[in-house]
């Protein structure tokens, strides 16, 4: 095919004024004067015209000649259309950005939404290991932010980093937690528990921000109850209060108003 192209001998060829005629307009009503301008440009160099012969066949100057020439062989096709429009008319429209995945607690249930129709994951509250294992994975792949994971797990970014990393390391092993003990229902009481979700409910009101490690030091400086912050965390989980901390201020700030009316 190359060789073919190198040998084509224009004096040879019959032109017909009126089929160019023709199909010019039909071209340019498609593609626009400006596209195939640069495309006659372009053919003309391609058969050996020099730029001061293709200018004046065009009605260009050779340094606008020079430049569409250079354009197009640097950047193929795109060169072919005004570098200004923000759409092509004649390139493919390149395809649309994903969805963003959300994350989301609903009824009960921890919702992946890939935002395509039909597309949700959706798992129990309660199935602890089977959420950090799959949201986890998530976040080491980039489908989920760091900050995503956190919220709905109910741990610190820099916990959920921490895990994140354990899993990629050392397999689900790496999530379940060694220290039995720590799990077990009867080590917090129900008078402990009740004593945690006031500190949560004091410090999310008051600080606007909750921390496991401070509401364990609280606990152990005002009631002499002495529980890991990882024990905190856990039971904070569990209860559910790590997704009500944004809402609970607004919420207690409008009970006041109304009682005051």
């Amino acid at each position: 095919m190359t060789q073919n192209l190198l040998l084509i001998d224009c004096h040879n060829l019959a032109f017909s004024s009126q089929l160019a005629q023709d199909r010019m307009q039909r071209a340019q009503q498609l593609l626009g004067v400006n596209v195939i301008q640069r495309f006659l440009c372009f053919a003309l160099y391609l058969l050996g015209v020099n730029r001061s012969a293709i200018g004046r066949a065009l009605d260009i100057s050779p340094e606008t000649a020079k430049s569409i020439i250079k354009a197009i062989n640097t950047d193929g096709l795109c060169a072919l259309e005004d570098r200004r429009r923000s759409v092509s008319t004649f390139l493919p429209p390149s395809p649309a950005e994903p969805a963003p995945i959300t994350l989301q607690k609903a009824d009960e249930r921890i919702v992946v939404d890939f935002g395509v129709e039909g597309r949700r994951l959706s798992m129990p509250c309660q199935n602890v290991l089977q959420i950090r294992t799959v949201l986890l994975s998530m976040l080491n792949s980039g489908f989920l932010s760091n900050h995503q994971v956190a919220e709905v797990i109910g741990l610190t970014p820099a916990h959920t980093a921490t895990l994140a990393r354990r899993l990629e390391q050392e397999d689900i092993s790496s999530l379940i937690d060694k220290r039995q003990g720590q799990k077990s229902e009867y080590r917090v009481t129900p008078q402990i528990k009740a004593e945690l979700i006031q500190q949560f409910v004091v410090d999310t009101v008051a600080h606007a921000k909750v921390s496991s490690e401070a509401i364990s030091a609280e606990l152990k400086e005002r009631c002499q109850i002495s529980i890991p912050a990882r024990t905190v965390r856990y039971h904070l989980a569990r209860i559910g209060l790590p997704t009500i901390k944004h809402t609970l201020p607004k919420l207690l700030a409008a009970g006041k108003k109304n009682s005051k009316t």
